[in-house]
């Protein structure tokens, strides 16, 4: 089962606009979720969600956003071996290349 992804401001710009690339529109948000990074992670969608996660003052301030609705089967099925792809190349762009 793939939880819900969790990624900093600048983080998450990058996986969008790579999302963008493979075909996918990451921009349908639904409201901002309060709380702990584990609750915002681990909190109950009907599918994963990948998570803007902003720090507050006390606590953390989670947007979850998706894909459209007629992309969600294939994101369902692609979202494991993009998000493994994208954290390689960010891996290799924060090394410096």
């Amino acid at each position: 089962m793939v939880k819900n992804l969790i990624l900093s401001e600048a983080e998450f710009d990058e996986f969008k606009q790579y999302c963008h690339e493979k075909g996918f529109d990451l921009s349908y948000f639904v409201p901002e979720i309060l709380g702990s990074k584990e609750e915002i992670e681990h909190y109950q969608f009907s599918r994963p969600k990948v998570i803007k996660l902003r720090k507050c003052r006390f606590t953390f301030r989670g947007i979850p956003y998706d894909v459209a609705e007629w992309q969600h089967e294939r994101w369902g099925s692609s979202l494991a071996q993009i998000q493994d792809e994208f954290f390689k190349k960010w891996d290799t762009k924060s090394e410096g290349w």
